[in-house]
């Protein structure tokens, strides 16, 4: 019998949405979290903010044609409500991105991965709604 004495480890993935005609900024994600980025909870909104645009510039995957979209639907588990906006997003030309964080990163990249989450702002849209355990 073989017995693994070391760190054993289950990671998470999620993979998200980012609909906009902007890149994304700290400070329109603040206002969209509703958070004070000087209160209590503004340092770690700060950091979630950071990562997500850190993954949606370094791995991110432009979505430009709706079969692209509707391909997601099985692929990354997106709801059909989800590709729907995808799809009326690249209608109206704006810019549809997906990436994905990991739990095997930072605090604030590992708690976006503990739960789904989904912000809408008159200015972007981001729909985390999948996570792998």
């Amino acid at each position: 019998m073989k017995v693994k004495l070391d760190f054993v480890s289950n990671s998470s993935s999620t993979s998200f949405v980012y609909i906009s005609d902007e890149e994304l900024s700290e400070e329109v994600f603040l206002k969209a979290a509703g958070v004070d980025g000087d209160g209590p909870v503004g340092d770690l909104f700060r950091q979630m903010y950071s990562e997500i645009s850190t993954s949606i510039r370094r791995n991110g995957k432009q979505v430009t044609t709706k079969e692209a979209a509707d391909s997601l639907a099985g692929e990354h588990e997106f709801t059909p409500e989800v590709v729907e906006k995808m799809k009326d997003a690249i209608e109206q030309g704006k810019h549809v991105v997906t990436s994905t964080l990991s739990s095997d990163g930072p605090l604030a990249e590992s708690l976006l991965c503990m739960a789904m989450f989904e912000v809408k702002s008159d200015r972007f849209y981001i729909n985390a709604y999948n996570n792998y355990w």
